[in-house]
């Protein structure tokens, strides 16, 4: 519903902003700060997959592009004529060189959530990262790949970003018979 509003009124800096989140799974501070270089090739083609280095971890997280984003993330660059260093998500008023900050996003996310006519109140930057963790989550069951994708650390935090629970982790248990 969001990515068709964003559409419908050609917003491309913003969609290109929630496909990525929601592809990327990256935290706040590490998708502002992507560069056209992390996210395409020397030839200006979307790369399928990204390696980036994370900035709460130091270390680096494998992240895939769907074509949804891809299209996107090629739209936003080409109409803006981006260069290889630049950022990609941007200020649209002011310093455009400039990327946006952790906080313009987070009303970006509330103000999309409303214009889709959605409760901004259930939107936030962490459901942007969390969404597609949460469905990779529901159809398979593994938690140790969901952890890989968010480049966390330990699978205690991935199950606590997930918001599983001793119960939930006990009943899947008990339907597993070996």
């Amino acid at each position: 519903m969001i990515r068709d509003v964003l559409a419908s009124e050609v917003k491309w800096r913003d969609l290109a902003l929630f496909e990525t989140a929601i592809d990327s799974m990256l935290r706040s501070v590490d998708l502002l700060r992507l560069r056209v270089r992390d996210v395409m090739t020397d030839r200006y083609q979307v790369k399928e997959r990204a390696t980036i280095r994370q900035q709460k971890t130091g270390k680096p997280v494998l992240i895939a592009l769907t074509p949804r984003s891809a299209a996107a993330l090629a739209k936003w660059i080409n109409e803006t004529a981006k260069h290889f260093d630049d950022f990609i998500f941007t200020r649209l008023k002011g310093d455009r060189a400039a990327p946006i900050k952790r906080e313009h996003y987070a009303e970006l996310v509330k103000r999309w959530a409303q214009h889709a006519r959605l409760d901004p109140a259930n939107f936030s930057t962490h459901s942007l990262r969390r969404t597609k963790a949460a469905i990779i989550y529901a159809e398979t069951g593994n938690l140790e790949i969901v952890r890989q994708v968010l480049g966390q650390a330990s699978l205690s935090a991935t199950s606590a970003y997930l918001g599983i629970d001793a119960k939930e982790a006990a009943d899947l248990a008990a339907r597993v018979e070996v």
